[in-house]
């Protein structure tokens, strides 16, 4: 008997500082952020990111800006997600400042841009928190057990 398997790709999309690697990263999920040193171009991050969308057992989690319905169309329909989810955060400034990256007045910036194009078109939901995602259950890993 093929148990079948139990996908689960989760977007999350938000402006810079509002926490989405955070929360990411505590979903116990593959994480998938262009801003991981793993990815040298965003070429090699969206070919990632279609594999993914290949991958029919795929457990992730996809961070992406995500400003627009648009936008979180095209990344949904690429990993083929499960889940999209709008983190919005709050005191942007000072998380940004926090990491001392070289482009932080930048990417202040960039969040007033976001605010700016950010559109709910799609009816997007602000992500709850893990414990009220019902992703499906990790498969059982196999056994060489013969029972």
């Amino acid at each position: 008997m093929v148990t079948p398997p139990r996908r689960a790709v989760v977007v999350l999309c938000g402006p810079p500082g509002a926490g989405k690697t955070t929360a990411a990263r505590a979903s116990g999920l593959t994480v998938y952020d262009r801003d991981d040193a793993r990815w040298r171009s965003d070429r090699e991050f969206v070919a990632a990111l279609a594999a993914l969308g290949r991958d029919r057992s795929a457990r992730a989690v996809v961070i992406r800006t995500g400003a627009t319905s648009a936008a979180r169309r095209r990344t949904a329909r690429l990993v083929r997600a499960t889940h999209v989810y709008v983190v919005l955060g709050s005191d942007h400034a000072h998380r940004i400042n926090r990491r001392r990256r070289a482009d932080a007045a930048r990417t202040v910036a960039g969040v007033r841009t976001w605010f700016a194009r950010f559109d709910r078109a799609d009816h997007v939901q602000q992500f709850p928190g893990w414990e009220h995602v019902e992703l499906p259950a990790a498969p059982a890993p196999p056994t060489s057990e013969p029972w």
